[in-house]
């Protein structure tokens, strides 16, 4: 299945990923595509109509994505968490409701729950009410508006917990989108801020019931799990390099791609080995800074050896080099902030100490 999955990217996603990265109908062409391969199920146990795929294979999917089209990847990833927060609710009425649709990608889910990292008061909150919860507050990042038919929510309530619930993403009167964020890079995933106003979801589509620290424990132990997408975008950086030897035939870009095509497979090793030793917390956080690093410095030597092209929005190599933007700050908690930092002037830093 997956190794099906990584042809039918790189056969298919791979030539279209300038056009994916800039055209919103051919990210959707994108989109169906995926779901016509049963792609956009991975994560939904068979006996929803899934392929309940482990998760070194997921990984693998994810990476294989990310290398092909950054924007592809970072869109579908929201379905596909949507797909794990429903699989893994005690709630069998969701189940029923949601997963089948989710797998076959009838029905797309995006996420909404990146408030719940913010200190301060709850920037969304989720009230009891006859038959379900009240959701009221801000939802800062929605990606797949006007792309996604459903959202995962998540509000805080009064005992400091947080509750997560699938609701309808569409505009209402009581869910109220900004317009499509400007953003540097992969701006045609169409993300928006929300305002929720009472807006309802049922019991039937609940799905969590979360501790008050879960957030800053799973951040913990899933450390390393978005390094798939760093390790893609160095692969396409490399990607980038070797095409362009094709044409310029310098012994620099042959012996620069070489090297970093050596130094991505240690990262890839190191990454994947982090990724199965969640508990192992510094090691799960320097896997994922090195993925960080290496892919920028993958996408700046695509930029470099394109020459005046690389500035261009036709080229892969600018594509490649806003995508590593992303994948640096996806996800990101002090910790990673502050180990990515540390790699890019660790020299001075010991100098500084000593």
């Amino acid at each position: 299945m997956i190794k099906a999955a990584e042809d039918h990217v790189m056969q298919e996603v791979r030539p279209r990923a300038n056009a994916i990265d800039q055209n919103l109908d051919e990210l959707r062409a994108a989109l169906d595509g995926l779901a016509a391969k049963g792609y956009l199920g991975l994560r939904v146990p068979s006996n929803f109509g899934g392929h309940g795929v482990p998760d070194v294979g997921f990984r693998r999917f994810q990476e294989a994505l990310a290398r092909c089209s950054g924007a592809l990847a970072f869109l579908q990833t929201q379905h596909q968490s949507a797909c794990a927060f429903v699989a893994t609710s005690a709630n069998t009425e969701a189940h029923k409701a949601f997963l089948p649709g989710f797998a076959s990608g009838k029905m797309r889910c995006g996420i909404a729950f990146s408030q719940l990292r913010r200190p301060g008061r709850p920037m969304m909150t989720a009230q009891p009410t006859k038959g379900g919860y009240l959701f009221s507050g801000t939802a800062p990042w929605i990606t797949g508006w006007d792309i996604f038919d459903h959202c995962v929510f998540a509000g805080t309530i009064e005992s400091g917990e947080s509750v997560w619930g699938v609701g309808e993403l569409r505009e209402s009167r009581s869910l109220r989108p900004s317009p499509v964020m400007r953003l540097a890079a992969l701006e045609v995933c169409q993300t928006v801020s929300a305002e929720l106003i009472d807006y309802f979801v049922p019991s039937e589509a609940i799905i969590h019931t979360r501790p008050a620290d879960w957030i800053t424990n799973n951040d913990s132990l899933n450390l390393a799990l978005q390094s798939p997408f760093a390790l893609g975008c160095a692969g396409a950086g490399i990607d980038v390099l070797r095409n362009v030897f094709e044409k310029k035939p310098l012994d620099d870009v042959l012996t620069t791609s070489a090297l970093l095509d050596s130094e991505l497979a240690s990262c890839r090793e190191n990454a994947y080995a982090a990724m199965d030793d969640k508990g192992n917390f510094e090691k799960s956080l320097q896997a994922r800074a090195w993925a960080i690093e290496l892919a920028g410095r993958c996408a700046h030597a695509a930029v470099v050896a394109s020459s005046g092209r690389g500035n261009s929005m036709e080229s892969d190599a600018q594509r490649v080099y806003r995508e590593a933007l992303v994948f640096s700050v996806s996800a990101q908690t002090p910790a990673i902030l502050g180990a990515t930092l540390r790699r890019f002037t660790r020299e001075k830093i010991t100098v500084a100490r000593k």
